[in-house]
């Protein structure tokens, strides 16, 4: 398991690649999704820090906090705990980038808002700010794999 910050550097260090900047929300869907597919893949957690369930999707304070400083757009890393990254998982990471990198940061909220999914069971169950745990994230990440292949 990896700190999130490690993860959404890394998405950071990507898109400066591309010359491009992510917005704060871009950022933390980017990782919020590579850790539910990393869960659906991999059957472990991707990133340790907790998950909540905010008004516009999940969060990941630990990230947001470490960034929001910068403003809307992310300019440059933050400090993290090194910890070097699995070929696999940054394998798993360009995949997400790819995939979802070049979505707005809208579009990836809207994906992380659907009906019956991880961030509205808990808004539904608990309110806002409520954890969303590992077990809503599995089952709704499977869900998503089942449907891309029927």
């Amino acid at each position: 398991m990896y700190d999130a910050r490690q993860i959404a550097n890394w998405f950071v260090g990507r898109a400066a690649a591309d010359n491009r900047r992510l917005t704060i929300m871009q950022l933390l869907k980017l990782v919020y999704i590579s850790h539910g597919w990393h869960l659906e893949m991999r059957h472990s957690p991707l990133i340790m820090n907790k998950i909540e369930a905010w008004k516009f999707g999940p969060v990941i304070p630990d990230v947001y906090n470490a960034f929001r400083g910068q403003g809307v757009e992310v300019s440059k890393q933050v400090p993290a705990p090194p910890s070097p990254l699995a070929p696999s998982d940054a394998h798993l990471l360009e995949q997400i980038y790819s995939g979802y990198g070049s979505l707005s940061a809208q579009r990836l909220s809207a994906l992380t808002h659907e009906p019956g999914g991880p961030w509205d069971i808990a808004t539904k169950q608990w309110g806002y700010f409520a954890p969303i745990p590992n077990e809503l994230i599995l089952p709704h990440y499977q869900q998503k794999r089942q449907g891309a292949s029927a």
